[in-house]
Parts: C-alpha cells; structure tokens; sequence
C-alpha cells in the first residue's frame, strides 16, 4: 500500500497540473503533412504545438533535467533559457496529451514569470531577489507533494503558487551580500582552525566561513515579502562538524578548508534524500557519490567516494577514472532501476555507464569505450553506438544518445545493463527525430510504457523505440 505522503504527493501533482494519458503515436511517413511531424525553424514555430508559454525564447533554451509523474501524464522539467548566467530559468509542466505547457516557476523572460524568491537587503543598498532559477539544471519530486530544483543550489519549489525557498546550498556566498536566514545554520561554529573553519559571532556582525566572511547582520528573510525566516536548526553532533556544519559535502582530505563542489543533476529517493555526484571540484578533492539527508536536514555525507588518485575510500568497486588532475566523466542525468543508480558519460579519458548501488556504495562499470587512448579497463560491452551525458531506463534497458559535443542528426542508443553490450536505434524515414542536428538532447522515461520523450532541436518528441516512429508533441 502506498504511504500517505506519497499518496498526498501524487494528488498534488495532479490538482495542480491535470492532463490526459500520452498521445497515441502518430505514423509521420503515413501523414508527412500532419503538424506534428513537420520540423520547422525555430523563430518560425515557437509556441505552434501545444499552447503555453513558448520554450523557445530567442536565446540558448534548452530542456534539461527532469521527470514524468507517476501517473505518465505530466513532464516536470527545468527550463534553462536565454542564457545561463542571468536570473531567467524556470521549471514547466507539460501536457503529455496535448503538449500544453504550464509555468510552474521561474523566469521565462520580464514579463512571464511564476512564483517569488526571497527577498532581503544587500549591503550596497539593492534588494537581492534569492534563488532565482537561473542556469536551472534539473527538478525532481520530494515526497511531501513540493518539488527541488538544481540551479547551483537545491531549491525548493511549491507547486501551487511557485514560491521558492533555500533547501540546501553547497557553499555560502563567498562575498558580504546578505544571504536568507536559513543560511545561519551553515556558520563553521562547530569547526576547528585546522578544519579550515573559524569562531562565529552572534546574528548581527560577520561570521568566518571555509569560503569568506559572511555578514548575518541583515539576514532579512521574510521581511521584504518572503517567506519567514526558518527556525534554527538543532545543533550538528560533533561528528558532523566541518565546513558548513556539516552541510556542506567534504573533499576526501575531510581536513581541506574548502567543500567539495557536486554536479548539477539530482536523483531524489522516496524518503526525500538527494543524491549528487562529486567530480573531483575543486582539483584533488576526490569523487563521490554525495546524499543530502533528508532525515538530518539535509546535511551531507558520501555513501560511496574514492580518491583524486583512484584509491578506493568508501563503497568498493571500480573507479571511473585514472586521472588525478581532471573531472572525470560528465556524467548528466541519473537513472534508476530499484536499489541502483546509472550516470553516463564521459571522456577523460573514456565514455562510459557506471552504477552505484544505493545501500552499500558498490561501484560498477555496465558499459564503456575507449577513447583516444583510454584505459582499457574503462572498456566493456559490444557495438559502435557511442556513450553520451544523457541517460533514462526504461523497459528494462538503459538509453543514451550519441556522444553529443557538436551538433549531430538524432541516435538513440540502447544498452544492456547485463553485458554493456551497445545497440545504435535509428528513427523511423521521414520522421521529425530523423531530420535536423542538435548539440543538445535529453531523455525521459514515461511510467508504465515503452516510450521515451526526446528533447530535440527545439522540440519535445515522442518515440517508440522499437520502431523507431516518432512526433513532436510540443515546441
């Protein structure tokens, strides 16, 4: 039986964004003329399939991480737009009946916008408008019906009004702009000098952070048209102590004054934890896979790590990377089939799929390819179908698509997660995933079918992946 709070959670969503079932799959070779299947330019076809705000809005606009909810109707999904170093961003609901799109939060441009941040007074006389969805990279559920959102900070969204507020930071600002109240409970109070942390004074002068002093004096959370300041949080034990508290996620040297520094997409389990990958940042921090628990307020911890030289530290199993100065693979979004968890990606120095398993840190490689020289130990698996960032499971085998680092036609990839083994699924003739180039793809899995949706060339897409048919369903 499901819990009351999943229960109360998937009845949100669906007040919140109703929608139809998935769209029947339409046979674009049989009806080249339906509008569906007609691949256009982008200035020309913004916001003709499906109503809505449009995604395209003149800029680098992209879809990124994200989910279908359980029910298989609505896609919640970052929305990063116009460019990635401004407050624009946002997260979308989009009908997968009708390809309706619905703003759930954030800024598409100055005028459509959904949901407020948290206002408070910078120290150079301007308001600051916190946890704006800019440079958004992904959004996943929580269990209590809200939803988190990646922009350089866990963000945490409600899905009725779009309000958004701090869930987790993975570093305090290193300058003396006045940040929300809830970042006090990231003081270094109970850290040491060697840890790299320092002494704290009381709310109203400046705290020593492992980044930089940080005034709290006009920490004004709630009193500029936010939400009200957070109470404080409990005390960390002392096991928890070093940077941030506790909070933040530690370099493998738990001595190292600064924090190690996540990537950008999420995997968020039913009790609410966020899972997060480390890839070695800053230099010589080490990689790791982070969980922000959610039963201890989201602090930090590793539940498998190894060193910037490969050696193993926490979890067992391979590394997936034999290089001490780099990042290793970039992997982009998760995937899941029960306890473990899929990344994708790569070079440095190969293109890969690695696991974890999410109770005892297990690292292991399910696929990979060498690449200009890369270690054969990364290499497992048959076929030429090239590994890239992107990665959903579905049907009981994992998809990614062709490397992606220039503009490339459409190839959908399936791998075995058994042998590794790499098998290229071309789209139908003359359909929309069959024409066109792309630098940027992104796949979902729906709930409850074979189909996979396709972010492609400006378009959302639905594809059959046995048959390679496929339309777009909203653009």
């Amino acid at each position: 039986m499901k819990s009351l709070v999943t229960l109360t959670s998937a009845l949100l969503l669906t007040t919140v964004f109703p929608a139809g079932a998935l769209t029947p799959m339409i046979d674009c070779a049989a009806d080249p003329g339906n509008i569906r299947c007609v691949t256009r330019d982008l200035g020309d076809s913004a916001g003709t399939i499906g109503s809505g705000p449009a995604i395209y809005q003149g800029g680098t606009d992209v879809l990124r991480g994200g989910f279908v909810t359980s029910d298989g109707r609505t896609l919640i999904v970052a929305v990063e737009t116009l460019r990635n170093d401004d407050q624009f961003g946002a997260v979308m609901a989009i009908d997968l009946n009708t390809g309706n799109r619905t703003l759930i939060s954030g800024y598409l441009n100055s005028i459509q916008r959904a949901g407020k941040g948290v206002k408070a007074q910078g120290d150079r006389g301007d308001t600051l408008d916190l946890y704006t969805l800019g440079n958004v990279t992904d959004v996943k559920p929580l269990p209590d019906g809200s939803l988190v959102a990646y922009a350089g900070q866990a963000i945490r969204i409600d899905p009725a009004t779009g309000d958004r507020t701090l869930l987790w930071t993975p570093v305090t600002a290193g300058d003396t702009r006045v940040r929300d109240t809830v970042e006090v409970k990231y003081r270094a109070s109970n850290t040491s000098t060697a840890s790299g942390g320092g002494s704290s004074s009381a709310p109203g002068g400046t705290i020593s952070t492992p980044v930089g002093n940080v005034n709290v004096g006009g920490f004004l959370g709630g009193l500029f048209g936010g939400q009200k300041p957070a109470a404080p949080a409990q005390p960390a034990p002392a096991s928890a102590a070093g940077p941030g508290n506790g909070y933040f996620c530690r370099q493998t040297d738990e001595k190292a004054p600064l924090p190690a520094l996540p990537s950008h997409y999420m995997h968020v389990d039913a009790q609410g934890n966020i899972y997060l990958m480390g890839s070695n940042s800053p230099i010589g921090a080490g990689f790791a896979l982070f969980k922000l628990d959610a039963k201890n307020d989201y602090r930090c911890t590793a539940i498998s790590r190894f060193n910037a030289d490969g050696d193993d530290v926490l979890g067992g199993g391979i590394p997936w990377t034999n290089s001490s100065m780099g990042s290793g693979p970039q992997f982009g979004n998760f995937a899941l089939n029960g306890a473990t968890l899929y990344a994708s990606g790569g070079p440095n120095p190969n293109y890969m799929v690695v696991s974890v398993d999410l109770r005892t840190g297990e690292r292991r490689l399910v696929s990979g390819q060498t690449h200009e020289g890369g270690a054969q130990i990364f290499k497992k698996g048959q076929g030429s179908g090239h590994i890239g960032s992107m990665l959903t499971f579905s049907g009981g085998k994992l998809y990614t698509t062709q490397e992606q680092v220039k503009a490339e036609a459409f190839t959908l990839v399936q791998i075995d997660p058994a042998s590794g083994d790499r098998t290229i699924l071309l789209p139908a003739k003359n359909t929309p995933l069959a024409r066109g180039f792309a630098s940027n793809v992104t796949l979902y899995a729906v709930p409850n079918s074979d189909q996979l949706l396709v972010w492609f060339n400006g378009a959302l897409h639905v594809l059959d992946p046995k048959t390679g048919q496929n339309f777009i369903l909203s653009r």
